[in-house]
């Protein structure tokens, strides 16, 4: 069965291509309805006009059964196919596993390299907002914990209460240390231009 994470995560992947494609941002909840088998029925047809071999290794999608069964792979061809064929977003998911971008060690997720340096970055960024949003700075480390990730969420409320029309964004607000590390990079832009121009510029 797939997990609900996995689910929130398929929606924040469709989300990136709404405005490309021109479709309503899926809510990110893990509850799979006609919304997102339209937003992933979307794609894979935009795709099947940009590059039609591309739609031959999709995972089936037809309806919310088979989006629930294949999540993760809707997921990976996504990331490989759909967004190089639609030119979409310069950003990339952080992949988790051994050899890949970051793991997990009991309470904290970690990266190697280049990933590592934008976890501490991400942590530096929602530092900005400690005082703002009644935080206790982080600690910049690189090391993502529920601290990280609650701290975005706080940030995110904020943002919310000022104006209820930016409550979608293009990662699933984090409910754990995983969906922060997965999206560091979305929620960084998200922060130093979104968050950033509500809330910071009333200081």
């Amino acid at each position: 069965m797939t997990n609900k994470a996995e689910l929130r995560g398929l929606q924040a992947d469709l989300n990136q291509y709404g405005e490309k494609i021109g479709f309503d941002r899926v809510k990110v909840d893990g509850l799979i309805g006609q919304q997102t088998v339209v937003a992933v029925n979307l794609v894979v047809n935009q795709v099947a006009i940009a590059q039609p071999a591309l739609t031959a290794s999709v995972p089936p999608h037809g309806s919310k059964e088979e989006i629930v069964e294949n999540a993760a792979a809707i997921r990976g061809w996504l990331m490989a196919f759909a967004r190089g064929a639609l030119d979409v977003s310069p950003f990339r998911r952080y992949i988790r596993g051994q050899g890949k971008d970051w793991n997990v060690k009991d309470t904290i997720a970690y990266g190697a390299g280049e990933v590592h340096e934008d976890f501490k970055n991400l942590q530096s960024e929602l530092n900005r907002f400690a005082d703002v949003v009644k935080f206790k700075p982080l600690e910049v480390d690189g090391f993502i914990g529920p601290k990280t990730a609650e701290a975005v969420t706080k940030v995110w409320e904020q943002v919310i209460i000022r104006d209820l029309m930016l409550a979608a964004t293009p990662f699933p607000i984090p409910d754990s240390k995983e969906e922060a590390a997965e999206y560091a990079g979305f929620i960084r832009s998200w922060l130093s231009t979104v968050a950033a121009n509500k809330l910071l510029a009333e200081k």
